[in-house]
């Protein structure tokens, strides 16, 4: 299995007309419904994207959003709109010259 950490997650709504799309991002709030209105109810911590969704023929991509150690949205990646990767550390690029 390979985990991959990101930094975006974005995607089309699931449901009726007219609500917010999926859209999460390293480090900012993120909102969930509370009644008839939505509110910010904490802080994305770490995004992943891993190989290890039973498929037919072969492990299929997750992408996991967490909130401290709280999976607070999964979904199979091929269902998502995008997803942005954090650029490589610099040291990575160091070794390489």
């Amino acid at each position: 299995m390979s985990t991959r950490e990101a930094t975006i997650v974005t995607g089309i709504p699931w449901g009726q007309d007219g609500e917010e799309g999926i859209y999460y991002q390293l480090g900012s709030k993120y909102r969930r419904p509370v009644g008839n209105t939505w509110e910010d109810v904490g802080v994305v911590s770490r995004i992943t994207v891993t190989d290890d969704l039973p498929g037919l023929h072969c492990n299929m991509e997750r992408v996991r959003v967490f909130d401290g150690e709280t999976v607070i949205f999964e979904a199979p990646l091929h269902s998502l709109e995008g997803v942005a990767y954090a650029p490589p550390s610099p040291a990575l690029n160091e070794e390489q010259e």
